[in-house]
């Protein structure tokens, strides 16, 4: 008994301390901190590890094609890996990467040729081949890859006059699209057709401001006719300077020539004591005495299976006055050999971004390639769509989106808290109010999304582009609104009057006060809604853009609703986050304040705002976190994937909250969903989402120094 009272006694002393509930809570801990890890690293280790360059190997399989690739990832099922390979060449062979078993390989190492080149292209994705002639010179190989490299500086040299070129048109377009414009509004105006008087030359009768429109566009388009041709014409000749320079490679894609009689060991040895057959087969019959012929294995030291490493031969086959050739030479039984060439594919200069030995490079020299590529990924526009290239604009689209955001949710917010701490009775409605709040933080994203789209873009935007009728309202006719314009004035003066009197009378809480009270704000809503109604219902208000209908300014998605949209989504963590910290302010320093004689705003301002401020930032720093990762809303309300025109930039007004924009939320969305093929985009995927977290980290970090230089400042001013 006295040990088991003992047992009970020492394991209830354990229970009172708390020790069970320390390990439970430790564990849990551990556990979240190693997921969050956990995904972070393998995040970090996808990201970093796409642009890094990779050898390309080069597969034989048994029905005799070859296929090639940089090895992506390494599957084993049943016994059996399946290599993932990107075999690029996509506008040839119709796919970026292949799933290759290893089943159909004859070898299971690839032949690492030494002397093929990667190609990063405009278009098209990567080329991989083995360079064989260039279109403006009969060049050594040692010259080929320094011809490329000043071919490919000149063709950018091109490419930037074509765009001055380009960019030349693109204004003049916008100078006549502007004259237009003013037509348009001038026929609205004055319900005329300027178009058909500007035809036909009579413009007698006309305002001075349609005289003005019409000279204006006929000035336009004059001097477009005299710039446009000779701009026509360098645009044409830069073209054809880009066209005329080309690269011809060859692609480990075999094309059948037919066979030839050979010794086995000569051609493994290089030597070839007939050439005619060889010769016919190239179409060179007369040049066979001149012909050049050097082999070697495909691999280092042959094919890995055993006994198959004599079945085949790369072969270089030179014949005077023709670039060298690559063939694939394959052994039959009857004493025969198979020839096989490698398909030649030209591209231009033009089109070609990067040019390198992918085979061949050093450690250095790969972490070059490798900060190359970062460096276009931050600062360069999309290629493929956004399967290759950079997310720049991406990348601003997200920081502009979420600054706009953030400087609209929290004014807003932030009232609302102080509103409801520091002014509002309590009381049943305040509750409500505080528990719908803090439901709206639980409303799924795509709700604010489609209430965005809906209201925000349709009904908001439509009445911006082109007034009621645009928006979906019926205007009233112009007798009924004017009444009902007389009537919104009688409500707003009986509103007033009510307000005054609430205000006057002698006791407090008297219930005269309180139904003046109630009656004037009821009446004050009321003069609210009928300013609204008279708004919608107006038939004198057209819109601002009436000229460019149908084409939409506000009336689609775009960045200012984007930002409004994620603002509402955000605005109950501003909201709860700034009543915490104006709770946490203690009422000895309200009292304090109060004490000295300051008034209830100069307390706030001077005492309360002061102390919750860093509590404030937390808000802040939480809104920007949500708004950033959201890709739901964005989706409806302004995110595209693929936008010419940045939503900040130099162009007057700066900042264009009428203009689409791109997301890195989005942009992961569209290359994992939707592009043409998701397999390829999959490793582009991580690095945008480790480029959105550094985003995000970034963004917090301010917002997190901020708050601890505001902490540190209001600390020091203490006694």
């Amino acid at each position: 008994m006295i040990r088991s009272s003992i047992r009970r006694s020492a394991r209830s002393q354990i229970a009172a301390q708390g020790e069970p509930m320390v390990w439970l809570s430790g564990g849990m801990f551990a556990i979240a901190c190693l997921m969050i890890v956990s995904l972070l690293a393998f995040v970090l280790w996808q990201g970093l590890w796409t642009l890094w360059p990779r050898t390309y190997s080069i597969y034989g399989r048994k029905d005799g094609t070859l296929v090639g690739g940089e090895l992506y990832a390494k599957a084993s099922l049943e016994g059996q890996d399946t290599l993932y390979l990107r075999t690029g060449n996509y506008d040839v062979s119709n796919q970026h990467f292949a799933y290759v078993s290893s089943s159909e390989l004859v070898e299971q190492s690839g032949w690492l040729a030494p002397d093929l080149w990667l190609v990063e292209r405009k278009e098209w994705g990567n080329l991989y081949g083995f360079p064989k002639q260039l279109s403006w010179s009969q060049a050594d190989p040692e010259d080929f890859v320094r011809l490329v490299h000043e071919g490919m500086r000149q063709t950018a040299k091109i490419d930037r006059e074509l765009g001055e070129a380009k960019n030349e048109l693109k204004r003049i377009d916008q100078h006549i699209a502007e004259a237009r414009l003013g037509i348009r509004r001038v026929e609205l105006a004055e319900k005329i057709d300027l178009q058909r008087a500007a035809e036909t030359g009579s413009l007698e009768g006309l305002s001075p401001s349609a005289r003005d429109a019409v000279s204006n566009l006929g000035l336009r388009n004059r001097q477009a006719d005299e710039t446009m041709v000779e701009i026509n014409d360098r645009i044409a000749g830069l073209e054809a300077q880009r066209a005329e320079r080309t690269v011809v490679f060859e692609l480990p894609i075999l094309d059948p020539l037919g066979t030839i009689t050979a010794d086995w060991a000569d051609l493994r040895a290089g030597r070839l004591r007939d050439p005619t057959g060889l010769a016919e087969l190239l179409g060179a019959a007369k040049d066979s005495s001149g012909l050049s012929f050097s082999a070697e294995p495909m691999g280092d030291g042959g094919l890995s299976e055993p006994g198959v490493e004599d079945q085949r031969l790369v072969c270089k086959v030179t014949i005077p006055g023709e670039p060298t050739r690559r063939l694939m030479i394959r052994r039959l039984e009857d004493g025969r050999v198979s020839v096989e060439a490698f398909r030649e594919h030209s591209i231009l200069l033009a089109d070609m971004v990067r040019f390198f030995p992918t085979n061949r490079l050093g450690i250095f020299q790969r972490l070059g390639v490798y900060a190359s590529r970062w460096w276009e990924f931050l600062s360069g526009d999309p290629r493929e769509a956004g399967m290759e290239g950079g997310f720049f604009p991406a990348i601003w689209g997200t920081v502009v989106m979420t600054i706009v955001m953030s400087l609209a949710v929290m004014p807003f917010g932030v009232l609302a808290a102080l509103y409801m701490r520091e002014y509002a009775k309590s009381g049943w409605l305040l509750s409500v109010i505080r528990i719908s709040i803090n439901n709206l933080a639980g409303v799924p994203s795509i709700v604010y999304g489609v209430f965005g789209l809906s209201f925000f873009c349709y009904i908001v935007g439509g009445y911006i582009d082109g007034g009621p009728i645009k928006a979906g309202f019926e205007p009233w006719p112009s007798a009924a609104w004017f009444s009902a314009l007389g009537g919104l004035a009688i409500v707003g003066l009986i509103a007033f009057a009510v307000s005054i009197f609430s205000g006057q009378a002698e006791a407090r809480r008297s219930p005269l006060r309180t139904v003046l009270s109630w009656s004037a704000g009821l009446l004050w809503l009321l003069t609210l809604g009928l300013i609204v109604w008279l708004l919608v219902k107006s038939p004198h208000f057209h819109g601002f853009y009436e000229a460019q209908l149908p084409n939409p300014t506000f009336g689609k998605g775009c960045l200012l609703w984007a930002a409004l949209t994620l603002s509402l989504l955000t605005l109950p963590v501003v909201i709860v986050a700034t009543e915490e910290a104006l709770s946490a302010v203690p009422n000895s320093l309200r009292e304090g304040s109060y004490a000295c004689g300051a008034g209830k705003w100069q307390t706030i301002h001077r005492i309360v705002l002061p102390y919750a401020r860093p509590g404030i930032i937390t808000g802040f720093i939480l809104a920007m976190a949500r708004g950033a990762g959201e890709v739901a809303p964005m989706m409806l309300v302004g995110a595209i994937p693929l936008a010419t025109e940045l939503p900040l930039d130099g162009e007057f007004p700066f900042l264009h909250g009428s203009r689409s924009f791109m997301h890195l939320g989005f942009q992961i969305y569209s290359l994992g969903f939707q592009s043409q093929n998701s397999e390829a985009a999959k490793p582009m995927v991580f690095t945008a989402t480790l480029l959105l977290l550094s985003i995000v980290t970034v963004l917090n970090q301010t917002a997190i120094w901020l708050r601890a230089s505001l902490r540190k400042r209001f600390q020091s001013s203490q006694f």
